[in-house]
């Protein structure tokens, strides 16, 4: 137990106030001090963005062509006799 707290130190709850402040001041130097040397730092990926549900999709196509859904399927529809037709 010894040897434990010689490699990490000694618990928060048995340091005093001044000696936990001290620490962390310490540790906050450290640390920031590694990230403007170009440290790495984990566990920042980057999040796959979400694929947008239904509602999202139909909302847009809606705002997009300033019409509502049905009418966009009609005119679907619509284009798709007209390519038929040909």
């Amino acid at each position: 137990m010894e040897r434990l707290v010689r490699v990490i130190g000694p618990a928060p709850s048995e340091m005093t106030l001044e000696k936990l402040e001290e620490a962390i001041k310490r540790e906050h130097s450290r640390v920031s001090k590694g990230l403007e040397g170009g440290a790495y730092v984990y566990g920042t990926k980057k999040k796959k963005a979400k694929a947008p549900s239904k509602t999202a999709k139909v909302k847009r196509l809606e705002e997009k062509y300033n019409m509502p859904l049905e009418e966009i399927e009609r005119r679907l529809e619509l284009l798709r006799k007209m390519e038929e037709e040909k």
